[in-house]
């Protein structure tokens, strides 16, 4: 298993997901991948698309403002 992360820092959706999406695609199944926003909208959108996916998810509030989002690659 191999852990990556992407910036999504500061950026509103759509963005982070087509990146998300575009990032997933070069992974293998069982990789992570870590991102942390400062949107709380983008962190929904990007927890309910993840799961729409069949990836796994967890979100977190870090910091004041900020979430977590480490997702492992599903099958699909």
């Amino acid at each position: 298993m191999i852990t990556y992360t992407l910036d999504i820092w500061g950026e509103m959706c759509p963005i982070p997901i087509i990146k998300t999406q575009r990032k997933l695609k070069e992974m293998a199944c069982g990789d992570r991948l870590v991102l942390e926003t400062d949107h709380s909208c983008t962190s929904r959108a990007i927890v309910l698309w993840a799961r729409e996916h069949g990836h796994e998810i967890e979100e977190s509030e870090v910091s004041n403002g900020i979430w977590r989002l480490e997702i492992t690659k599903g099958h699909n």
